[in-house]
This record gives structure tokens, sequence and C-alpha cells, in this order.
């Protein structure tokens, strides 16, 4: 059974019998600040175990796209990955222990045809009730039910839903690789006979932080089945790489390398590049980019072991050219795979170039730790590889042991524990820790910027109170919360914010000042600054008009990566690889500014997500959506699935002008936009300024750019001038002016140029090298604020380092330096302190001859 039919068949199993069918949420999880990805097929559904929010029915299944890498090491193994697809059946108040129990072993004797005898159900040994009913109704034997400790879920991050848990095994049958002939799941014999093919939880407990667990307000059942497990049993082999899943994709990789290398090697190269194509795919097409933080440090980390991996097999086209091959097997499943299979693959070429250029530097520093490492590179050296070069430890131990050298792995761990330590941050407040336990607030500020409402709910923190109904939009899809007042019979207190609870639909409001009138049950007159708020709206229809003009304007190709809505001024980013010129800046405004001329209704429709898509809306990349989502559609033109709050037509929007166009990171363009009345103040400031520059220019404005541009050639030809002018003063008198001396048998040039300026210090220190030493020993250049040193000949053959001596001379001025080993430079702070640092160079230099 190939795995899409395993999929569908799992699915409409749970259909038939009363189950709700939903969409996978995203990678990212958003409702859970705990986890930074989804790691189960329960983590979006939480809120609804807590009671926080309600679930579309009692009964749910989902095939949910899972990643996980505390195993990141044993992927590739043939059992273990990053991202896999988890099918699970979810009860809220519902069934509990005994429906999921025989609903489970009729999917998988009925449906998929497994014999009944090679399954083996394991349980915890406290859950006498769960024994009850595999013996008693299901009628496994006593003796084929394993008692495991284990068999305790515990919740997805540091909090959340737990309980008990039931393992389902199958049984491959003997000898089992450990071998022994009679070994069982509750051996933990680490074999190869049994497959854990799905799990049981009977989440009953809500734990918090400090372990303590509380009954939640109605048992439930959540349940995961890996597809990629499933379908190594459905289709008898015993590695998940071996199944459809990865197949295709394994063999395009192997067809593009060269490398002769023994079969495990490339088995197991081939494999990790096939899960983690299929791993950064998903994380991009999830609105995730390579980054040095959080899920972008994550997504960097898979890639760039993956590079590593290609790069021992010989692979051509590296990891992007896998792309193809993932979204062919899987872009059925998930469309967005097919929407978005351009920036994937630019996106990981782009970071695979640059890893290559990173490889570059950090190998040249690594092939000099090596020389003077002896049999054993330390621990804080390849630990320095990594965290100044972004060298993977996989690559150092690879490279050290072909030149025989051991890679002190420990002190390495050491190392990198200990700066995880520096930089974790101080734990933070509470902030949304308590959660008011209340039904979704009803919004009506759709319609209304007033209302009478009930004060629900009255806290601590950074949201005080909820009302029921509330006016007040939530921040939310990048639009800033309203902002507004509440009063009350004898007093009244000024709303500052509005957000929603994390996780939950229940919106709350901040207060300017607490109010200690405000209790629950208070009735309340909610106003919404009507000023923030239609400001705040021109900015958001400008954003969906400035979306729909990119698009127009650049290709399809352009992706929304996320904005900010406020009344005074909106962020638009998006995916683009270079920067955009004046002429296509230009044309996105005119677009913009033409669409709001041509005024378009405004129609709002609630649609079925899919059917939103199929209507050619377009998505928030990365954002999460419910089943049922708010289509917001201007003229036909720009048609978004869209939460916020918008004008009726866009000729209430006035205006647009583009601030600034820039780069916000790799392959990410931002541009700033102002609308309506902060539009007319743009336009005013900017033709005050133009009229003061035509003034000091003796020029009328239409003349200002001619003559700044005039300007800028003449200063660019008096600032070459002035350069030849301190080249020719630094070659003509630095060399005559310095001082020579020998140091340990290394020849050492020293010169303290009065002049300011880099170009100026590095030009005197090649002329000093070649005229006067030839290019054998160490020029070291101070300047008035920049130094330079360079070595070569019998230096470098001695191990002088020039980063090492720029870094200390740089160092006692109060700068900085650093470089290669041949050439260094770094900065001077204090003019007065460069004899000293000429003298800590002196010192270096004897301390390295000692």
């Amino acid at each position: 059974m190939r795995s899409p039919e395993i999929r569908e068949r799992f699915l409409n199993f749970f259909e038939r019998r009363g189950h709700h069918r939903l969409p996978s949420a995203s990678l990212v999880a958003y409702d859970d600040p705990t986890v930074l990805f989804t790691v189960a097929g329960m983590v979006p559904l939480q809120p609804f175990f807590r009671g926080t929010s309600t679930p579309p029915a009692p009964r749910v299944t989902t095939c949910q796209k899972c990643l996980r890498t505390a195993d990141l090491e044993s992927v590739g193994d043939g059992s273990h990955h990053t991202f896999f697809e988890m099918l699970g059946n979810f009860s809220f108040g519902d069934y509990f222990k005994e429906g999921a129990i025989t609903l489970a072993m009729e999917l998988l004797t009925a449906d998929f045809e497994l014999a009944g005898d090679r399954l083996w159900p394991s349980i915890h040994p406290d859950d006498a009730e769960a024994l009850d009913i595999w013996t008693r109704v299901v009628g496994v034997p006593r003796e084929k039910v394993s008692m495991l400790e284990d068999n305790f879920w515990g919740p997805a991050g540091p909090s959340g839903p737990c309980g008990f848990d039931s393992e389902i095994y199958w049984d491959w049958g003997a000898p089992c690789s450990c071998g022994r002939g009679d070994c069982r799941p509750d051996t933990e014999c680490g074999g190869d006979r049994w497959t854990e093919v799905w799990n049981l939880v009977f989440p009953e407990f809500e734990q918090d932080e400090g372990g303590r667990r509380t009954p939640l307000p109605e048992k439930g059942i959540d349940t995961g089945m890996g597809l990629e497990r499933m379908a190594a049993v459905m289709q008898g082999v015993r590695s998940n790489y071996q199944t459809d899943l990865f197949l295709p994709i394994v063999a395009g990789f192997e067809s593009r390398s060269s490398a002769a290398v023994d079969a495990a090697t490339r088995s197991r190269a081939l494999n990790v590049l096939a899960d983690h194509a299929r791993c950064s795919s998903l994380l991009i097409a999830d609105g995730v980019l390579p980054g040095n933080e959080s899920r972008g440090y994550v997504l960097r980390r898979i890639i760039r072991r993956a590079a590593v991996h290609g790069r021992r097999i010989g692979l051509r086209g590296g990891l992007s050219a896998g792309v193809a091959d993932v979204v062919a097997v899987m872009g059925d499943a998930y469309p967005e795979l097919v929407q978005h299979r351009t920036l994937i693959e630019t996106t990981v070429r782009d970071e695979e170039e640059a890893f290559a250029r990173t490889l570059s530097e950090g190998s040249e520093r690594l092939e000099q730790l090596l020389e003077r490492s002896g049999a054993r590179l330390s621990g804080d050296d390849a630990f320095r590889l990594h965290d100044t070069f972004g060298f993977p430890i996989e690559l150092t131990v690879e490279l050290a042991a072909e030149r025989g050298v051991e890679v002190d792995i420990d002190g390495y761990r050491a190392a990198m524990a200990a700066q995880r330590a520096r930089s974790r941050p101080a734990a933070r407040g509470a902030g949304f820790a308590q959660v008011p336990q209340l039904a979704p607030t009803t919004f009506v500020g759709y319609d209304a910027l007033e209302t009478d409402a009930e004060v629900r709910w009255v806290g601590a923190g950074p949201l005080q109170v909820v009302i029921e109904p509330s006016p007040f939009y939530a921040e939310a899809g990048g639009q800033v919360g309203d902002r507004g007042t509440l009063e009350w019979d004898g007093g009244s207190a000024t709303v500052v914010d509005s957000q929603f609870f994390p996780g939950t639909e229940i919106r709350g409001v901040a207060l300017a000042a607490p109010a200690p009138a405000l209790a629950v049950g208070v009735r309340v007159r909610a106003r919404v600054d009507p000023s923030w708020r239609w400001r705040a709206a021109r900015h958001h229809s400008a954003t969906h008009l400035l979306h729909r003009a990119l698009r127009e304007v650049l290709g399809d190709s352009v992706v929304q990566r996320g904005s900010l809505v406020r009344p005074d001024y909106t962020t638009f980013d998006f995916s683009f690889p270079r920067a955009l010129t004046g002429d296509e800046v230009r044309a996105v405004q005119h677009r913009v500014n033409e669409a709001i001329r041509d005024d378009l209704q405004r129609s709002v429709d609630l649609l079925p997500i899919a059917a939103a898509r199929q209507s050619g809306a377009v998505a928030l990349f990365g954002e999460k959506y419910g089943e049922t989502v708010r289509v917001v559609d201007f003229g036909g033109w720009a048609r978004e699935l869209c939460g916020g709050t918008h004008v009726e037509r866009t000729g209430n929007i006035g205006a647009a002008i583009v601030v600034s166009e820039s780069s916000i990171g790799q392959g990410i363009r931002r541009i700033e936009m102002v609308a309506g009345e902060a539009a007319e103040k743009q336009w005013t400031e900017n033709a005050a300024e133009l009229s003061a520059a035509a003034r000091a220019l003796r020029a009328r404005p239409e003349e200002v750019g001619e003559r700044v541009a005039a300007l800028q050639l003449q200063v660019k030809r008096l600032q070459r001038e002035l350069e030849e002018a301190r080249r020719r003063g630094a070659g003509g008198g630095g060399g005559a002016a310095a001082a020579v001396e020998e140091i340990a048998g290394i020849p050492l040039a020293y010169l303290l140029l009065d002049q300011p300026g880099r170009d100026a210090v590095q030009g005197a220190t090649d002329t000093v090298y070649a005229e006067q030493l030839q290019g054998n020993g160490v020029v070291i250049v101070l300047g008035l604020d920049a130094v330079a040193v360079k070595a070569g000949g019998v230096a470098t053959a001695g191990g002088v380092d020039a980063g090492a001596l720029a870094r200390a001379a740089a160092e006692v001025t109060g700068g900085h330096g650093g470089g290669r080993s041949d050439f260094a430079s770094g900065g001077v702070k204090d003019p007065s302190r460069r004899e000293a640092a000429v003298d800590a160079v002196r010192r270096a230099l004897r301390e390295r001859a000692a």
C-alpha cells in the first residue's frame, strides 16, 4: 500500500466514525511559546484539551506536519527523521481509552489488514484500566501486553496536557538483531524486531512548568501514528528510507553523486540528504528562513549539515537540486510546496552558496590549527571554528581525521554548553501565564466602534481586563491592537492595547493605569478611538494594494513574509533576491495610487480555506489559518485572506507613498509605506526639505538632483586626489621613517603615521613591507585611527599570526583588530598609546620564540 493511500485510508476511517477532518497546521508552533516547532499532532490542538478554545467537533482527525531535532545525529539510520507526518485521532471529552484502543485495532486489522497476532501492545504498569481493555475487550493474551514505565506521555513542552499512553508494536519476527530469539517490546533490546507503529495517549492531566498536575476539564484522546513507519510496515521494508516517501528523493541524490565511498557512508549520506531536503522544503514553505537565531538557526543547521554529507559523496547541484523531487513526492499532500517551489530552491541554494564561502574561510583557519595542534585539536579551537566561521563539528572531525588528528569532542561540547549558558536570557515574567478560563470573545468591531459590554475577567499582567463582547481589534496579522476607552458609572479607563491571550480566541485589553473599580460583572461602554482605527485601516488596505502591485511589477514569485500595520506607517516584507531599481519602486507606487484613484469597492466573504485558495485569495506566508477564513477583496484586483480592519473603498485611503526599500535578511526585502494623513505629512516634509536644499544650492527645485550629482562627482574626484597624495607621502617618506629591528630572528619594521585613514595606513604597510623588508618579516603601521600588520617569509614560517598581532596592538589603544595570518588590520582609539602597541607586538614575537 502506497503512502498516499495509507494517509487517506486513515483519515477516511475516522471520518466515517464521526471525526471531523482538520488540515495540517503549520510546522511553526504559533500557539505554544514553549516549543519552536510542531513536534506532535496534538500541539496545535492543545487549546481544545485545555478548554481555552472550542474544537470544531468533539472528535477530530488530522495528518499533521511535525519536526523534531532532538535525535538529529541519528537521522539517516533507517527510522529517525527531522520532518515526519503524524496521523492522529483525537477526542475532546467524548470517548476515552476503550474507544481509542478498539478503533486502533479495527483500523490496523480490518482496513490495513495487518495480522493481529503480530501486533503487541504496551501500557504503563499502573494503568489497570488499559490492561483490562486490551485483555478483556480486545482479547489480547495477558502475556503479550508489555509493561513499560515509559508509557507516560509528558507535555509537548515544559507544560501542557499529559497522561498514560499505550503503544502498539509490529513484530517483524525472529531473529532480532539483538541476537535473542525471545525478545519482546518490554525487553527494550534496541534491536530491529519491533517497530512502534501507533501511540495512544490518554490526556487527563494538565502539567505546569513546576511538574504539578491538575485534572483537565475533560478527559481526551490523542493518538499518533508515524506515516513513515507505517509505510515501512505496509510496504514490507525495514528502513523508512526504502518506502515510496523517500525512494525517489534518495534516487535523485544518488544520480548526482560521484565520490567513491563505502556503501554504508553513501547510504547514510543519501538518507540524510533526502530527510533534510524534505525538512528544509517544508520549513521554508511554512515561512521559516535561514538565520542565526531560533527557527532560522535550526533551518540553517539542517541545510549546512546536508552540505557536509553532500560533500562526502561528491554531490552535484547540492541540496537545492533535490527540491524538485520533494515537490513531486509530497506536492499533492502539501500544495504549499508547489506554490513556493521557486522560493524554496532559491533559499536553499543561497544558503548553500553562503556556506561554501564559510567553508573556504574556515578551512584556511582549520589548516593553521591542525599544523600546530599535534595529535589532538582542542575542544576550544573546534568550538571557535564553529562559533566564528559556522564550521560544522562533523566537518572538523572529518578533515582532522584525514590528517591523523583527533578532535576533543567532549571539550567542544563543554564550550558549546558554556556559550548557551552565557547567551540564555534571564527568565522573563509570567506575562501571559495567567490565561482566563473563558469562552472565546465575541468581536463586534467590524461593524461597530462602540458597544455595551460586561467585564468577564480582571487580572494582573500585560492584559488586565476581558469584556464580552468587544469592539477592540486584537493585534493579529501584523495589525496593531486598537486603543480607546472603557466607561462605567462613576469612572473610566484608557485602553492602550488589545491582544489575544496566546493559544486562545480570548481578547484582552491593556489599560493605561490600574482601575480598581473594574470587577467581574461591571457593565461598561467600550469605545474604540476612531482616529486610531481608521488610520490603521487605511494602512492595512494599502498593504493589500502594495502586495498586488509588487506581484504585477516583479512577478508572482513575490511572497509576503510579514507586515506591521500601524496608524502612522506600514512595513511590508517580501521574498525577492535583489534590491528593487528606482524604476520598479516608482512603478509599484504608481500602481498602488492608481488602485486608490479607481476607488475599488471592498467585499468580505467567509469561506472554507480550500475554497478561498481556489478563488485566488492570497495567504500571508506562514500565517496560521482556521478551517473557515475571511477573504477581503478590493474590486476583484487585490484578494487576500485577512482578519484585519479595512476601508470601505480604496479611495478612502487618499494616497500612498513608498518611503524606503531595503534588505532585512537573505532574500527578504522590506518596503516602508505611508498612507492617508501620514502620506500628506510625508509630502509636506519632503517639499520643505527640497525647497531648503534648492535655496542652499541656489537652484530651482527641479535642478536639485542634477546639482547634487555634480557635487558628488566633485567630492569623489577630490577624495581620490587626496588619497593619492597621502599614498605618495606614505610611499616617499614612510619607508625612510620606518624603524627596523630583529626579534628572535624575525625582522620587525614599525611606523607611526601621523594621518588618519585606513587606506593610508595599508598603503604605507605595503610600501615598507616591499621596499624595506623585501617581503621577509613583520611590518606594523599605526596611523591616527587605524593599524595594519603584514607578515611573510620567516615570520609566517615560524607561526607568526598577523591577525593576533593586529588584535594585540589595537587592544592596547582601546580598539579592535584581527584578520588573516599574513595580513590584518584594526582600529586605533587612543593614538597616544601607539608606542605601547608596538611594545605589545615585540612581546608577542618574543613569547612566540620562547
